[in-house]
This record gives C-alpha cells, structure tokens and sequence, in this order.
C-alpha cells in the first residue's frame, strides 16, 4: 500500500472545498427558509367576464363561474398580503373583445384593491360595456392593454395571468411583444376547445399554462387553488437563488472529491500510478465544473435575471 506524509484531510485541496461546500448549502438552506432574494413583482391578471361565465344568471351571480374567478383573486390577495414585499397587481376583465380595468391602477395593498374590484364588478354598466360579444374574445388586446401598465414597472418581474375559457384568440406578434417587453403570460384555461396559441404563448415566455379546468358550482374552487398553490409559489419563488448556491456546493463538492478520487479509488483500487491517478481527478474537477457552471447558466444567475 502506498505510504503518505500527510492525511488526505489534512490538504488544502480537500479541506478548503469542504469548509466551501459546507457554507454554499448553509446559503442555500438560509435562501429557502427566508426567501431572500425574492424579487419584486408587477403581476396583472385577466379574469374573464363573458357571458358564458354566468349562463342564463345574472351578472356575476353566486356560485357562477365569474364567481368562483373572483373568489380565487381574492384568495390571492390574501396570500399576497402576507407577503413582506407584496406584489403590485391591476386587475383586468375578458369580454367583448375589450380588456375593461377592474382595478384602476397597479397597487400592493390588499383592501385597496379588494374594494376597487368589488365596486368595479357592481357597476351596472358594466355587462353592457362587454357587447356586443365576438365569437371568441380577442387577447391580442387584453395583453396591449396589460403590457401597458407593466412596463411601468421597470424594476419588477412583470407578470400576466389570463384566467379564461376556451372560446380566445391570440396572434403571435401579441406573444412576441410580450417577450420583447420580458413579461411572462400563464394561462388558467376552462372549458374545451382549441387554445394552441395561448400554450405557445406560455411555452415561449416560460410562463404556468393548465387547461381543460373544470369548474363546479356544487363546492370547492379549483381555480382558487390554482391560483394560490401554482401561480402564486411560482412568481414569488426565489429558487433561482436557493439553485444558485446548490450549484455552487456541486462544484465545490467536485473539488472535494480530488484527492479521494486520486488516492482511495485511482491509486489504491485502480493500481494506477500517481501521474495519471491525479490528472483523471482533477479532469473530473473541471468537467463537473464546466457542466454544472453551463446548468446554472441555462437556469438563469439571479444576479443576471432574477425574473
């Protein structure tokens, strides 16, 4: 067996990445635990108010489709309230071929927004505000309208949520502004019908698609429960971040390997000479490296693109 002066741990080259893998997952867990690095976000969200979300109802009635729509913003503006840094959200109608401002401007406080969208739905000129209705609601103009007040918002993530039925038509030079301007549209989609254009537009801007929702007036609301456990965990995530330092303590481990690698496995298993033992360690070092510096790259660096 070969003889060394010294212990593998007692090294620089393995006790250093050691010590450096041991703070990159103390980050990792730190970020995850107290969300920092959260960004702060712009998000707009499009509820729809054509006539087939409350069918032979009145407008907005209990228990409606509408209904179970605005139900599930306020559960989000509920959750968004517990936030330290609240989202600044405008809310905005579908129909007609209108995109009607539900809430007047861009705003983080939970009451605020709760009485302008309440007011805003008992308007009685509002339903006939959204005649005639076309055959299928344009959201060409509902992501203009939106991406309007979002690029207001210069230092946030800016985010677009259309919940809406399947009867929508959308063009790719909409989905294409919308990257131009670096909003991401996610789409709650119910009922059946052809949304090829609206999965693309999520697909393209990275943004949450889910269709074929079915919606249920005997109990329950599973857009309530999309919205707050999907949509609102995704763009208030700081996993970008926690990723960050994981990625970080993957290299960090593949340095700590070095000297193992070389000694336990290449020389004294493998038979191999100390030349060659050392050069496939730390050919692996740097191929772990480069690999999972591209992954985090891919991924996105927070201190890049924190959206």
């Amino acid at each position: 067996m070969l003889k060394y002066r010294r212990k593998v741990v007692e090294y620089p080259l393995f006790y250093t990445p050691l010590v450096l893998m041991g703070l990159f997952l103390a980050m990792a867990l730190l970020f995850g635990l107290l969300r920092l690095g959260k960004p702060p976000v712009a998000v707009a969200i499009a509820i729809d108010l054509s006539s087939s979300t409350y069918q032979n109802q009145t407008f907005n009635a209990p228990n409606s489709i509408m209904d179970q729509e605005v139900q599930a913003v306020n559960a989000y503006l509920e959750e968004n309230a517990k936030l330290s840094a609240p989202n600044k959200i405008q809310i905005f109608g579908i129909g007609g071929g209108k995109a009607p401002k539900l809430t007047s401007t861009m705003e983080s406080q939970r009451d605020v927004i709760a009485d302008q969208l309440s007011r805003r739905l008992n308007d009685p000129n509002l339903p006939y505000q959204l005649i005639p209705e076309p055959s299928l609601d344009d959201l060409d103009i509902v992501i203009n309208e939106t991406i309007k007040v979002l690029v207001e918002q210069p230092d946030h993530c800016r985010e677009l949520l259309l919940v809406t039925d399947a009867g929508v038509s959308l063009t790719q030079s909409a989905i294409t502004q919308a990257i131009g301007q670096r909003v991401r549209i996610h789409a709650l989609v119910f009922g059946e019908g052809d949304v090829t254009n609206l999965r693309a537009a999520s697909r393209q801007t990275r943004g949450i698609y889910r269709d074929n929702i079915i919606l249920s007036n005997t109990g329950g609301n599973y857009l309530e429960e999309l919205l707050v456990n999907d949509f609102f965990g995704k763009i208030n995530s700081n996993s970008k971040w926690v990723n960050f330092w994981i990625g970080c303590a993957v290299i960090a481990l593949f340095w700590l390997l070095v000297l193992p690698l070389d000694r336990w496995l290449f020389q004294s298993i493998f038979k191999m000479s100390m030349e060659p033992a050392g050069k496939i360690a730390l050919a692996i070092a740097f191929i772990g490296t480069i690999v999972t510096v591209t992954l985090m790259t891919v991924a996105g660096l927070p201190f890049i693109s924190p959206c």
